[in-house]
């Protein structure tokens, strides 16, 4: 959970963010491949807005597939619309924003990476006239955010509360190791929040760590000097699925079983629902993960943006989007389908309580 696989400063996650998949650092078009039935109905050649995104690391597969509904959104509007990968750099993000200013984009959608850093980027923006929407971000200068429901912390029917709940039922009272990442502000407020969660639940939480380098390869001796130990743990709560893969091999490795839905085994849980942890839902390696449906995070983007720039612009935008997000486990995933295979429309995204003012 930018996984940022991860609420409050700008819950992300999520994040929650994993660094696998290939690579995509440069500045692109939009060039995106996938279901020609992604893009509906025929696009706007009246509209001509030039919109831009400040993808925060470009190698993360849910990443990818945001660009793909962001372009695909686009293209259903007449639009031309852009991605910069910050690569994890908030320093390289403010001078990514610049250049979307300088290359005269009418529309910036951003995950923001360092509020604080950023603030004066999306003044220049607004000082120019172009809008800023937050993608699981909020703060000085972002004019509306698209929040994964994911990374929202609200109560018992949030995605965390639930997860909360699922580990409460399957095993009460449970041992829990808790996994973050990177020092990013949305990150920690995402763990902060599941904390908060954990407690209500009555769980107990008998570890914390930081898989600081995003991946599975770093997640997996973290996970493995946890378990020995706490070699009684009864779940492993990860920020982002690449930790969640680690520590399913950190949990093999060390003889012991993950939790498929009954009977005995550690309850293994990701955030982002990356094929490779959905593939490892279907195989047992993997509890569950959260899919906070990427595509469609994309087609919410430039419907944001569409309230305040072309032809669809209304006096009063909505300030928040939130897309719903679903939980994948063994009992489900049979039903899973990839997220550029959705067929979204800007008409039938997929949100949480319609779009809030």
């Amino acid at each position: 959970m930018l996984r940022f696989s991860a609420v409050a400063a700008t819950l992300l996650a999520a994040t929650v963010l994993a660094a696998c998949g290939s690579d995509n650092k440069s500045s692109s078009s939009s060039t995106s491949s996938g279901s020609a039935g992604t893009t509906s109905g025929a696009a706007k050649t009246s509209d001509p807005q030039k919109v831009a995104y400040s993808n925060p690391v470009g190698a993360q597969p849910g990443q990818q597939d945001i660009v793909f509904g962001f372009d695909n959104a686009a293209k259903s509007l007449g639009w031309t619309a852009a991605s910069i990968d910050a690569n994890l750099s908030a320093d390289k993000q403010v001078a990514d924003i610049a250049t979307m200013i300088t290359q005269g984009q009418t529309g910036i959608a951003s995950w923001t990476l360092d509020p604080g850093a950023a603030a004066g980027a999306y003044g220049q923006a607004k000082s120019a006239g172009i809008p800023v929407i937050g993608v699981n971000s909020e703060g000085t200068g972002i004019d509306a955010t698209v929040w994964w429901e994911l990374n929202t912390c609200n109560g018992k029917d949030s995605p965390i509360d639930r997860t909360a709940a699922y580990i409460a039922k399957a095993k009460p009272n449970a041992k829990v190791i808790v996994i973050g990442g990177p020092p990013v502000p949305s990150i920690q407020a995402y763990v902060k929040c599941f904390k908060a969660a954990a407690k209500t639940a009555g769980l107990n939480i008998v570890a914390e760590a930081d898989n600081t380098k995003d991946t599975s390869a770093a997640a997996q001796p973290i996970v493995a000097d946890l378990l020995t130990k706490h070699p009684d743990v009864d779940a492993v709560w990860n920020y982002n699925d690449n930790s969640a893969l680690g520590g399913s091999a950190a949990i093999t490795a060390a003889g012991k079983k993950v939790y498929t839905g009954s009977g005995d085994g550690i309850i293994e849980i990701g955030q982002n629902g990356d094929p490779d942890a959905i593939a490892a839902v279907k195989d047992g390696r993997l509890t569950g993960t959260w899919d906070p449906d990427t595509a469609a995070t994309g087609w919410a983007m430039i419907k944001a943006l569409s309230g305040f720039i072309g032809a669809d612009k209304v006096a009063d935008p909505p300030k928040k989007l939130v897309v719903k997000s679903e939980f994948w486990t063994k009992d489900n995933v049979a039903s899973y389908k990839a997220p550029r295979d959705r067929n979204y429309t800007l008409a039938n995204i997929p949100l949480v309580g319609g779009a809030a003012g």
